[in-house]
């Protein structure tokens, strides 16, 4: 049986995730990067095709992939269907495929093989850093999202780094620990 939640507990499942596995603090990005550019990328690609799938969009998507995330860790399916829409949906299955075993067959393939999905501490350990980028990414289009509009998260990682990610459709994705970028 799925469990019901609130807006309140969708809106807060950040907060929540921070007290579990902390956050990345500004200026320290960059030993991120190979998790956070194909999440970024996949948001990017998707935003692309539809402008409908905006920073807010993008935020309810991080909290879709949050609750996802939680689900897994504690056997508990949450019953997202009132917090759906089109939009963030793609973008939430965008960013699950950047990191995700149980969303990327390809990921989940490496893992298995390497057997590092064993056991719960494992699948913990292996979720710490797609959560924190994640926590990271939110904070970066709220911050966007005030100082340029619905758009402006988009209109920043365009500029940053648009002419670096690819016209396909393609989702981009990494394996955490292998740093095998595909």
């Amino acid at each position: 049986m799925k469990k019901k939640i609130n807006r309140y507990h969708f809106d807060r499942i950040s907060s929540r995730m921070v007290q579990r596995f902390g956050s990345i603090k500004k200026g320290e990005e960059d030993s991120h990067f190979p998790l956070m550019f194909p999440m970024e990328s996949n948001l990017l690609k998707l935003h692309r095709e539809d402008e409908k799938r905006d920073s807010r969009r993008a935020i309810e998507a991080i909290h879709i992939c949050l609750l996802t995330i939680d689900g897994y860790l504690t056997d508990t399916e949450y019953d997202l269907e009132p917090f759906i829409s089109e939009e963030n949906q793609a973008l939430a299955e965008g960013l699950l495929m950047s990191f995700d075993p149980f969303s990327n067959e390809e990921i989940r393939t490496i893992l298995k093989e390497s057997k590092r999905l064993d056991s719960a501490e494992q699948l913990e350990a292996y979720y710490e850093e797609p959560v924190k980028c994640l926590l990271r990414i939110e904070r970066s289009i709220e911050m966007w999202l005030k100082a340029r509009g619905t758009d402006g998260y988009f209109q920043y990682i365009e500029d940053l780094m648009g002419d670096t990610v690819k016209t396909d459709t393609r989702m981009e994705y990494m394996v955490l620990g292998d740093m095998t970028e595909n």
